[in-house]
């Protein structure tokens, strides 16, 4: 399947739904960005994890002329959710206890009831993840007509955009298994595309991760 004449219609999901258990309390919240110079003229803003990483998917869906990412809450719901601009759609997992496979599930779902083409699946702790990288696994997707994946540590993952055709499939995820099985499937089968990107490696699952990150983000 390719997409060489027309631009496909991409629902774009950004999971936000864990208990973060690791981090005690929630890591969403923590601050990852605010004021860094003594300059009065420069007004720098705090952001939270989850305001972060969802800024930077929206400038991507933006430029690549997508509707604008839906969130997944779940877990610290009441938390999360005032940090989210006034516009944006979310969806509730009910079921976020029983794991990630829970909240995949639900966003295939969501983009089959959106007749999309294909889901982008992103993570909200995936700090180290900008604009440029979501508009590079686009690009990539476009070219091969492929699901297509971020790939790091040696492995395929998210962010990753499915084809409709897997829609079925990530509906029937247990609740604790994510996509990846079905994207090393894909990749035996020669049937993914991959956009090497070690960024996605840097997530956020521990007050100590937190730390080293503030401390070596450029």
């Amino acid at each position: 399947m390719t997409f060489l004449s027309s631009i496909p219609k991409i629902t774009t999901v950004m999971l936000a739904a864990g208990q973060s258990s690791r981090f005690d309390g929630a890591k969403l919240a923590a601050l990852v960005s605010g004021p860094e110079v003594n300059d009065p003229d420069v007004q720098a803003k705090n952001q939270s994890l989850l305001a972060h990483s969802l800024d930077e998917l929206t400038q991507a869906t933006e430029q690549m002329g997508m509707d604008k990412p839906v969130v997944m809450l779940g877990g610290h719901k009441d938390t999360l959710l005032p940090l989210l601009p006034s516009n944006t759609e979310y969806l509730v997992n009910p079921d976020w206890q029983t794991g990630i496979g829970s909240s995949v599930a639900m966003a295939a779902e969501y983009a089959q009831a959106q007749h999309a083409d294909a889901l982008l699946l992103s993570l909200a702790d995936q700090v180290a993840i900008t604009q440029q990288h979501y508009m590079s696994l686009f690009r990539v997707f476009c070219l091969f007509g492929q699901t297509t994946a971020a790939y790091y540590q040696q492995n395929p993952g998210v962010p990753a955009i499915f084809l409709s055709e897997d829609f079925q499939q990530l509906q029937q995820l247990p609740g604790d298994a994510g996509a990846k099985n079905l994207l090393l499937q894909h990749l035996s089968n020669q049937s993914l595309a991959v956009l090497p990107l070690e960024q996605a490696a840097i997530d956020i699952d521990t007050k100590a991760d937190l730390n080293w990150w503030l401390a070596n983000k450029e």
